[in-house]
């Protein structure tokens, strides 16, 4: 078509509306409406007992969830906040506070702990929080495909490590209160694994 006239004319009576994304905190909100309990499904195929909240140090692993739940959330925000172009996500630095505080929390009722858990349980946490994660990050990769972003890594990492946080969540609903090397280790690494997961998945489908 040489008529630069008509062309333009053509495309502006096939353009549709472009439908406004929906604020961050909704998203987020929406976001966690859908994928916890999607989540909790998903544990049922990992056989885990419930927590004992009468334990001893209960307060410090209700502190711990606290931390980690805030973490999460706002880990998520900044996910969906990247993909738009002009807006400003809250700075790594800004995560600081928050992993002092759950480092030392853990630290502090790591000093109470009297019996050992075995390896097999610290497996178990691994597995367990791949297994939530699954439908998470799914989910997170479908709703950041709606606006797609120029910063996938960026984004995708945000998301990754809110999808850990929510997987660390869950963990704890059906975890010891007292933690031991083993077990804090396997945490950190079944969140790397995480992340580094829900980036080589969805770079493909949310990079423009």
């Amino acid at each position: 078509m040489t008529d630069h006239n008509a062309l333009i004319a053509t495309l502006s009576r096939r353009a549709s509306p472009v439908k406004r994304t929906h604020p961050a905190g909704w998203r987020v909100l929406a976001f966690l409406t859908m994928a916890l309990p999607c989540g909790a499904i998903a544990s049922l195929l990992v056989r885990r007992p419930v927590t004992d909240w009468l334990q001893p140090g209960m307060a410090w692993a209700l502190f711990q969830l606290f931390i980690i739940f805030i973490a999460g959330t706002l880990a998520i925000r900044n996910a969906f906040l990247i993909s738009i172009p002009g807006r400003r996500a809250l700075s790594w630095k800004g995560f600081i506070p928050l992993a002092l505080l759950w480092l030392g929390s853990i630290l502090i009722n790591m000093r109470g702990l009297k019996p050992a858990t075995s390896q097999v349980e610290g497996t178990n946490c691994y597995l367990f929080m791949l297994v939530v994660s699954v439908p998470m990050i799914v989910i997170m990769i479908g709703y950041l495909r709606q606006t797609r972003t120029l910063f996938p890594v960026r984004s995708l990492t945000a998301a990754g490590a809110g999808t850990a946080c929510m997987a660390l969540v869950l963990l704890s609903l059906c975890h010891p209160i007292h933690l031991n090397l083993l077990d804090f280790a396997q945490h950190l690494l079944a969140a790397a694994t995480i992340v580094l997961v829900t980036i080589i998945s969805g770079w493909r489908w949310v990079r423009v």
